[in-house]
């Protein structure tokens, strides 16, 4: 195979790889915008809750506004959030760095996200499958929640949820159980209900470490695809670069066997 021949496999396969990349990138920025709607509801589901708790606070139950020991912290369960797919830089390596410099010894931890699990520290660990996109983001939290439930059987007591997340910025942990202590009281008379206030008050904290596990979970899908967006990106611009690149050699070989084959019929002619 001559170089220009060669050079012209190259360019194909160029074409080939950037038809892929550019459907991960629309894919990546498609599902942006849909995070980005889904999340707005969300964070007014997070208002109401909120809301709700703060007027129904004075009825907690003892084990959701614990104050925080070194006993409780023992029993943290620690739930990291990865990706399903790849091609999103250093997004689950974060994750795990900070899970490990922040975990305390012993901790229970669920992985959550396929491209997480396999990745040094997670031995020990409950793998559970991730979410794709925001449309499943429900049923993987579903997964999570089984998750806790399973390893509260083995240990009964009480616990905390410790959630570690990919944000904007860097990887960070994000403590949802128990509540926060400190949490205001209602400034007027508890609401009425028709079923005992205790029981009303559990279910909704019930209620929003649902939607507080799903609001991370949605922030994670959304940075997961952003970064996966400017992977794609990077890597079209690089692809254009060496297309432009083998372009110009392919023409450069070209015009080589032009002169060759004039050369070529001047010399016959003579």
């Amino acid at each position: 195979m001559s170089q220009r021949q060669d050079i012209e496999a190259k360019l194909a396969l160029y074409d080939e790889l950037n038809g892929i990349l550019g459907a991960m990138r629309s894919f990546a920025l498609a599902e942006l915008k849909r995070i980005g709607r889904r999340e707005t509801a969300q964070q007014q589901v997070m208002d109401t809750l909120a809301k709700a708790l703060q007027d129904l606070s004075a009825f907690l139950p003892a084990a959701a506004v614990s104050r925080l020991t070194a006993k409780n912290r023992m029993n943290d369960i620690w739930v990291l959030l990865g990706s399903t797919r790849g091609f999103c830089g250093s997004f689950n390596e974060d994750v795990i760095r900070v899970w490990r410099e922040q975990a305390q010894p012993g901790n229970p931890a669920i992985l959550v996200g396929e491209r997480l699990q396999g990745l040094p520290g997670d031995d020990d660990s409950v793998c559970i499958a991730g979410a794709e996109s925001g449309l499943d983001a429900s049923a993987a939290i579903d997964r999570i929640l089984d998750a806790v439930a399973g390893l509260r059987l083995d240990d009964p007591a009480e616990f905390g949820i410790i959630v570690c997340v990919r944000d904007e910025h860097a990887a960070r942990c994000q403590r949802l159980w128990p509540l926060l202590s400190c949490m205001p009281e209602s400034a007027g008379y508890p609401p009425l209900t028709l079923v005992p206030p205790m029981e009303v008050a559990a279910g909704v904290a019930e209620h929003y470490l649902y939607h507080s596990l799903l609001a991370l979970l949605l922030c994670s899908i959304r940075v997961e695809n952003h970064m996966r967006l400017m992977q794609m990106e990077n890597a079209l611009r690089h692809l254009d670069e060496g297309y432009e690149d083998l372009q110009r050699r392919r023409n450069r070989l070209r015009q080589e066997e032009i002169v060759q084959e004039i050369e070529l019929m001047a010399g016959r002619r003579h």
